[in-house]
Formats: structure tokens, sequence, C-alpha cells
């Protein structure tokens, strides 16, 4: 009996929340489920409309502001997780679907301005107050998981940096995005192709010796 129940705890997950900055459940209740989301730019697509559909959001009269830092990991690996094409690709896809609805740090929309009707000189209304500093929101994407695992969990959530309320707190499975092509092994970012370098004179890289001049010429005038 003590055999198997030692079998079944080597078989049972993982916690894979150690070091983890976002809200879990509390302690002894079973871990959530992730929805199967394919990639990650499911998962911005489904995190951006659930976004917008959020009455805050929806109804509010000037566009949000929204900080969102990129996508951080805290997947034990031998090597550093590469979170940079997630991060891209989450990104992207939020500015995307929620274009119309928040704006962010990183990409704002223009300011907000109020054109005058032609022909009046009714004074026209003040455009709203729009905030460019201070994020009203804030978007929060951790990766989870095995490092040799086919695929990784993350965690969105989308926090009122104002009241410090979660207002959407997804898990996600996805799969793994591939490494960043043309990066140098040592990651120093020198160019090391040897197809910007000429030929070398010869083989084993001795020098190419001088051709022989058709006749002496003492003088050096040529």
């Amino acid at each position: 009996m003590l055999g198997a129940a030692v079998a079944l705890a080597a078989c049972a997950e993982v916690d894979d929340t150690t070091g983890s900055r976002l809200q879990q459940p509390p302690a002894g209740t079973p871990p959530p489920k992730p929805t199967p989301a394919g990639d990650i730019t499911i998962v911005g697509q489904e995190m951006g409309h659930a976004i917008i559909d959020l009455p805050e959001v929806a109804n509010a009269a000037v566009p949000p502001l929204v900080q969102f830092t990129g996508v951080t990991s805290i997947i034990a690996s031998p090597v550093p997780i590469e979170t940079q094409p997630y991060t891209v690709l989450l990104r992207d896809r939020l500015l995307l679907i929620t274009r119309l609805k928040l704006r962010f740090v990183e990409r704002t929309l223009p300011p907000l301005s109020v054109a005058p009707a032609k022909g009046k000189k009714k004074s026209v209304p003040a455009a709203p107050v729009q905030n460019t500093t201070n994020p009203d929101y804030q978007i929060l994407a951790e990766l989870r998981g095995r490092y040799d695992a086919d695929l990784y969990k993350i965690q969105v959530e989308f926090v009122d940096l104002h009241t410090g309320d979660v207002l959407i707190n997804n898990l996600y499975s996805i799969r793994k995005e591939a490494e960043p092509a043309g990066q140098p092994a040592d990651a120093s970012g020198d160019d090391t192709s040897y197809e910007h370098l000429p030929p070398p004179p010869e083989a084993g890289g001795a020098p190419v010796p001088a051709p022989e001049p058709p006749a002496a010429n003492p003088t050096g005038v040529q």
C-alpha cells in the first residue's frame, strides 16, 4: 500500500505556481485546469474580447490606459526560457482586438480632440481629459509548467491599478513558440557570418606571394 501511494504521488502533477506573482487559489484548493488555447495568439484574442466586454472598459468615455510589460516565466529550466516571442505575439493580438477601447503605455492613441462645427461660432465643449501617464489597468502574463513538457501554461490577469482588484484571471495551455532565429550561439550580438567576409587567399590562410616583376628596375621608376 505504501509503495502504491508513493507511486501515485510521483505521478501527480507537480505544483508549478512556486514563485508566482499572480493570484492563486487558496491553499488546499485543487488547481484550476487550463483552457486549451493552441497558441499564444489565441490567448491574446480571448483575453482581448474578455477585456473589452468588461463594463468598466466598454462604458468608459475615454479609452483607459493599460500597461503590459511583457510575459514572464517561472518555469524551472536548465537554461532561461526565452519569453520575447510570447510577449510580441500576445501584445500584437491585444492591440488589434482592443484598439478602439484601450490605449497602451507602449503604444497609445493620438490625443483626443473635438473639431469646431463649420459656420458656427458657438463654444465647443472641451475634449475629455485623456490620461497619458498613469495606467488605469495592467495586464500580467506568466508562463508556468515543466520545461520539458509538450505544452506550457500561461496565466493572464487584468488588474485595476486604482483598486488592486483582479478583474480577469484566466489560465490557458499553449504550445511552445520557436526561439528567435538568427541569434548567434553566444548571444553577444556580433555578426559572425562568414558570408560578409572576403574569402581567404588560399586554403590554410597563408598569404599569396606577390607576383615577380617582369624585369629588374633598380631606380624604382615605373
